[in-house]
């Protein structure tokens, strides 16, 4: 083969490797069908208004003894969950929901709505959780008693709004939130707080104490 044809096929090569078709990048859940999580909530509320009254939700009348999200099915980045309020006189309300932790498939699940939200399993920094819209902001390692396991996290500072959510990387679950709500009245200039947190306190995937 003559040296100029030599550099054409080689030519030739290199286009058709840079035209090769980039694969997209896949999002999948880290959680298994029977897994279960469970959850300390409570709100905090601080107001500069001495008699205010406030429409707030179930799940932050802190009434609830524990609230547990159990895996029901997953099929991609499609999670369907069971959602069990236990509440302190012993009654429960219960559940069903779906959420696509796919970032790239901005669902429709609001956390004001259902308390505790997920994401996709082994986000990176820079990746969004379109479970509460926020960025990661970067990855850490917590100590558990049965070995130390990856965190992500992200922070926002908002004019109305400002908090740290903290997520397991493996699984893509909630494992640590305090959120703070601000609402200040036009006219009057006083504000109202209120903090919403939320613990991770059991689940069949790892010990946590």
């Amino acid at each position: 083969m003559s040296e100029t044809r030599l550099v054409a096929l080689s030519i030739i090569l290199l286009l058709l490797a840079s035209i090769s078709p980039v694969l997209p990048r896949t999002f999948s859940s880290g959680v298994s069908n029977g897994d279960y999580f469970v959850y300390h909530m409570y709100g905090v509320y601080n107001s500069t208004l001495p008699n205010i009254e406030l429409l707030i939700p179930e799940f932050e009348r802190n009434i609830t003894d524990w609230t547990q999200i159990s895996i029901e099915s997953v099929y991609g980045s499609l999670v369907t969950q069971t959602y069990i309020l236990h509440f302190k006189n012993g009654s429960e309300l219960r559940f069903n929901f779906e959420t696509d932790v796919d970032p790239q498939k901005q669902g429709e699940f609001q956390m004001s709505n259902k308390g505790v939200p997920l994401c996709a399993a082994y986000l990176n920094v820079g990746d969004k959780i379109p479970t509460v819209n926020i960025t990661i902001s970067g990855i850490v390692e917590r100590n558990y008693s049965d070995g130390e396991r990856e965190l992500i996290y992200a922070n926002w500072n908002q004019p109305d709004e400002y908090g740290e959510i903290y997520f397991d990387r493996e699984t893509g679950m909630l494992v640590e939130l305090e959120r703070t709500c601000r609402f200040v009245n036009p006219v009057s200039e006083r504000v109202v707080e209120k903090t919403d947190v939320l613990n991770l306190i059991d689940t069949n995937r790892w010990h946590l104490r």
